[in-house]
């Protein structure tokens, strides 16, 4: 995933702490029962966050648990559990599947062997969820075609990633499924739109397919205003959408994520780049 739809900590009460990281671990339980030892490779806190949200939605109380494990092996830690958090695990699968596709080209040997380990899993999940299973082909085909025609505009590839991560926080048939769509969608192309901005100089290097390359190179002055302007409305128009939703729990978790979190990584490529810029004195040269 990406990991970039995270909280930031920073900002966050202790009890808002312990909340988020029980929410973590019950989905890192959730994907050892889906996909076992190898669905835990897929956790990741972007849908920790997806979790949270359709859990304090639905109203689902969570059962609490206290469970031991390889990554916390001294002492019991609190984790939840309940039917979502399944659902949440099976499109971390699905979602991360899909995404290899799109990243084939840079992956390890050991990265391609596990991904074909999943396959009878994958199957079953599309055949359980068929609308978000199409939209996540449908993606997959739409990038790959972009990346082959080194397509410049950066919104039809930001779209597709949309619409599958959009159809994923759907996870019922009902009057909240637009604005869960909705949340989801422009989150999506949030999240397009930051990773191939931080990945800019690894793809120039690799040579990979970054619409973002052309955009900056274009117009080397005005890029940064113009991506920050993009990232901004997208992420207000996914906020939007999450505030028509009647969430009765840790919303407070929720915002923190959309509103600072998702931002950080942002912040700190920002602050390294103006510190490289930065004039060396003439005492040093």
């Amino acid at each position: 995933m990406s990991g970039l739809i995270i909280a930031d900590r920073q900002r966050m009460s202790e009890e808002e702490k312990k909340r988020y990281q029980a929410y973590h671990c019950g989905l890192c339980r959730a994907l050892k029962e889906t996909a076992g030892i190898k669905g835990q490779v897929l956790l990741s806190y972007d849908m920790t966050f997806l979790y949270i949200l359709l859990s304090g939605l639905y109203e689902d109380e969570p059962t609490e648990q206290l469970l031991s494990c390889r990554i916390h092996p001294i002492g019991k830690h609190l984790a939840f559990s309940d039917k979502t958090a399944d659902y949440v695990a099976e499109m971390a699968i699905l979602l991360s599947y899909s995404s290899f596709f799109c990243d084939r080209s840079e992956a390890s040997l050991r990265e391609k062997r596990y991904i074909s380990s999943l396959h009878d899993t994958v199957k079953s999940l599309v055949k359980k969820y068929p609308m978000q299973a199409s939209a996540c082909k449908k993606a997959v085909s739409q990038v790959l075609d972009l990346e082959k025609r080194n397509e410049e505009n950066e919104q039809f590839a930001a779209g597709a990633v949309g619409e599958a991560l959009g159809q994923a926080f759907v996870m019922r048939d009902d009057d909240f499924s637009r604005d869960l769509y909705d949340t989801g969608f422009y989150l999506g192309k949030f999240v397009y739109l930051m990773r191939a901005h931080l990945r800019r100089s690894t793809d120039r290097r690799l040579g990979s397919y970054n619409p973002l390359i052309i955009k900056e190179e274009r117009d080397p002055d005005g890029y940064d205003t113009c991506i920050r302007a993009a990232l901004k409305s997208l992420i207000n128009e996914s906020v939007k959408s999450f505030e028509r939703l009647p969430v009765k729990r840790d919303t407070s978790i929720i915002r923190n994520v959309l509103v600072s979190g998702v931002w950080q990584l942002y912040d700190s490529a920002q602050e390294k780049e103006e510190k490289q810029a930065r004039p060396v004195h003439q005492f040093f040269i």
